[in-house]
């Protein structure tokens, strides 16, 4: 079984020297979900020039969201709002909140683990959220949505393994999404390695 900790609390973690530690983005390393809201939020109201302000909804913000909350939306409209979006999204990085303790375990291990950011969300905003908090240098590897959409298996980890070469034993995961977990569980990363982050996060509105 899985073990599960809050995001951002103090708690300590051992991890093993030489071990390999896989790290989600979203929700894990970084609450990002009001900064991400706040991006289509203008991309929206500037693409149907004020007629439409997006509220705010605990559920992440994408695509397939906008479509069933906006159907009015035609595809080309969608299409410029996505983009708008990924451009506006570094203005509001100052609204995303780190989780302090895995950023300090991150920090306080690389030199003697090796560190990977494993994420669906693209390398450029990866990269912009990193270099944002000062955590850039401390990854070994950034495995993003590039990698990942040019692979055929749909499971990350299981991509992840085999680009990094390593042993499923020697792998310890950080993950917010219950998806993400079972896929590492699928990969065969054994259930003790694997930590579910919890978020308590309050509603920022």
């Amino acid at each position: 079984m899985n073990r599960e900790l809050t995001f951002g609390n103090h708690d300590t973690i051992s991890i093993p020297p030489g071990a390999t530690i896989f790290c989600d983005l979203d929700g894990t390393l970084v609450d990002t979900d009001y900064a991400n809201y706040l991006a289509y939020r203008l991309a929206v109201f500037e693409v149907t020039q004020g007629q439409i302000e997006l509220s705010f909804d605990e559920k992440r913000a994408n695509r397939e969201s906008l479509t069933k909350r906006l159907p009015t939306l035609t595809d080309t409209q969608l299409k410029e709002i996505v983009s708008l979006k990924t451009g506006y999204f570094t203005q509001f990085l100052s609204v995303t909140q780190l989780n302090t303790m895995l950023a300090r375990l991150v920090s306080e291990h690389s030199l003697e683990n090796t560190i990977v950011l494993l994420t669906c969300c693209r390398e450029k905003r990866a990269t912009e959220i990193l270099k944002y908090y000062g955590l850039l240098e401390h990854f070994k590897r950034l495995i993003c949505w590039e990698v990942l959409s040019s692979n055929d298996s749909p499971n990350k980890y299981e991509t992840a393994i085999r680009i990094m070469a390593v042993h499923q034993e020697s792998i310890v995961v950080f993950d917010n999404d219950p998806f993400g977990v079972e896929a590492a569980i699928n990969a065969g990363i054994p259930g003790p390695n694997i930590y579910k982050i919890i978020s308590e996060q309050a509603n920022p509105l």
